[in-house]
């Protein structure tokens, strides 16, 4: 994993504009896609944080950001900016995360999960750190219905990353299984590339 921080350190900061220049906008389809669920003042958790995409626009909503990534240059871009109230350095696949049980409103994972092959690690600790009937909202690299005999994910390289797409139904028996409820789910293009956009929320009582 030090490897593939290293990776991402070497484009921190040259990052949000790479993001421009492509036109990508997943982090405002994400966010108006929460924006019905979210009130000033909670808690959000962006885990993934990167440079703060998408942070920025919850914070400026009024939510108490927390971010945590494990690339020290792109929390280095992020800190400039002001946007969290805390930064923390950890990996994602590396449980438990660093916050104690209960102490979120809301999750957001945006233009990360693509990146990992298993999902129970994110989900294990999505369903612990977050308040009864706290949303989770993430992404997830489209899997074509050529692909929906997979059983969890499909994995090419792309810019000498390994790039996962999920199937459908891998992330419907994660949501089950940790007792996740979908509240929606946007599909939308970044440049040739479709993306899952889901919006799911945290059952009473689980």
């Amino acid at each position: 994993m030090e490897n593939t921080a290293a990776q991402h350190d070497a484009y921190a900061v040259e990052y949000d504009n790479q993001v421009q220049a492509y036109d990508c906008h997943l982090t405002d389809v994400l966010f108006g896609l929460c924006y019905a669920f979210i009130q000033p003042g909670q808690r959000m958790l962006d885990a993934g944080i990167g440079s703060g995409l998408s942070a920025e626009l919850f914070a400026r909503a009024g939510l108490k950001v927390s971010g945590m990534d494990f690339s020290p240059a792109m929390l280095e871009v992020c800190q400039a900016k002001s946007i969290a109230q805390e930064l923390k350095q950890h990996d994602l696949q590396q449980i438990p995360w660093p916050y104690p049980s209960g102490s979120f409103d809301h999750l957001v994972c945006c233009g990360v999960l693509h990146f990992l092959s298993d999902l129970e690690t994110t989900f294990t600790e999505a369903s612990r750190i977050l308040q009864e009937n706290g949303s989770f909202a993430f992404t997830t690299r489209f899997a074509s219905p050529l692909e929906s005999h997979l059983q969890k994910y499909d994995c090419q390289t792309l810019g000498g990353f390994a790039i996962y797409s999920h199937s459908y139904n891998y992330i419907e028996t994660l949501l089950e299984q940790y007792a996740f409820e979908r509240l929606k789910l946007q599909k939308c293009f970044v440049g040739d590339d479709l993306f899952n956009l889901w919006v799911v929320r945290k059952i009473t009582g689980s």
